[in-house]
């Protein structure tokens, strides 16, 4: 189908070759042509014909330019498409405008060339940057028109290699604790096949455990994307914190001294450090506090109180405590996905 189409098209730019430049070589050259064949009909056919003695050869060219075209069309996001096709339309009323004071000089070169010249190239710089500038095209629609998918592309996160080697970067993503596109660049990837690589057993060990973390990231089916980043800039923080500032994008680390810099640079950090200082039990093994017995437990004399969080805390042998406060140590704590249960034991005053 598609070859059939691209064969349409030759037909149609040589029958209008014909029909527009034959009569003009005619007159140029003052052939005599009987006037039965001097009509348009001859004309188009005529250049049908040497058209294709010509261009034949590129119909199967053409198509596979065509399909190649198609599937990277396929490849980009409808989001980067729309942003894409906005820029490129303003490059070219931009090149039109320019074009009409072309059209007032007398100089045949000026307004026959020039415009076309202008057309292409301010419509390609329109199009790359409207990929580029997506996320600020985007903020011109209405909020009621900004879809998630929106959100997600407006919100990247970067992510370091000591966050990848960390490994605790895993779960949060399966948890479902962060949303929009983790973008991990070239370096941070160059970087972990470095260490990979090392002839130090330990150094090793962490650059491949690295790489299978970052190959069960792409698995888990989130928006995880490799981008080159700036092959002017070597070392990896600066090129975060470059990119970082570019995309109007977080980044996620262990690494306090990268930490610091982002913060001074006005960058959101996500530090996986952080988080888990945040998430950690409020009590721990060992600790004594004083706690009110409300009901009883499911298992024989268990007493039950809760903490000022909501969290179940199970006093051993203190069934017999019900609507009494007493001091309780903490035994072990029991994290279950529907939340936290402290086991304690009665102890004295």
């Amino acid at each position: 189908m598609l070859r059939k189409l691209v064969l349409l098209i030759f037909i149609v730019v040589g029958a209008s070759i014909g029909i527009f430049l034959i009569p003009e070589l005619i007159g140029l050259f003052n052939f005599n042509v009987p006037e039965i064949v001097s009509n348009p009909y001859v004309d188009g056919a005529v250049g049908i014909i040497v058209f294709f003695l010509l261009f034949y050869w590129l119909v199967d060219r053409v198509v596979e330019w065509i399909i190649k075209g198609e599937k990277r069309l396929l490849n980009i996001s409808l989001i980067d498409l729309i942003s894409a096709t906005f820029g490129m339309i303003i490059g070219l009323m931009i090149a039109s405008m320019i074009s009409l004071i072309f059209n007032f000089m007398g100089f045949p070169f000026l307004k026959n060339t020039v415009p076309i010249i202008l057309a292409v190239v301010l419509g390609y710089l329109g199009f790359q940057v409207g990929i580029q500038k997506r996320g600020e095209i985007l903020n011109l629609l209405p909020e009621r028109f900004q879809s998630s998918k929106r959100k997600s592309l407006e919100f990247p996160k970067l992510l370091d290699t000591s966050a990848i080697i960390d490994g605790r970067i895993l779960s949060i993503v399966k948890c479902g604790f962060l949303d929009g596109t983790i973008v991990v660049p070239q370096g941070v990837l160059d970087e972990l096949q470095l260490i990979a690589d090392s002839t130090d057993g330990i150094k090793r060990d962490k650059g491949q455990r690295g790489l299978d973390i970052l190959n069960a990231l792409q698995d888990t089916g989130y928006a995880v994307k490799i981008v080159p980043g700036s092959k002017s800039i070597k070392e990896v923080d600066q090129l975060l914190v470059a990119m970082a500032k570019d995309m109007n994008a977080s980044v996620i680390t262990t690494d306090f001294n990268l930490n610091k810099v982002c913060q001074v640079q006005g960058i959101q950090v996500l530090n996986v450090n952080d988080l888990s200082e945040a998430i950690k039990p409020v009590v721990a093994q060992g600790d004594k506090m004083l706690l009110n017995v409300t009901k009883s437990g499911k298992e024989e004399d268990q007493g039950v109180g809760y903490m000022e969080d909501g969290t179940m805390v199970v006093v051993e042998h203190g069934k017999k405590y019900i609507n009494k406060q007493i001091k309780v140590e903490v035994q072990s704590i029991l994290q279950t996905s529907s939340g936290r249960i402290i086991f304690t034991k009665k102890v004295n005053d």
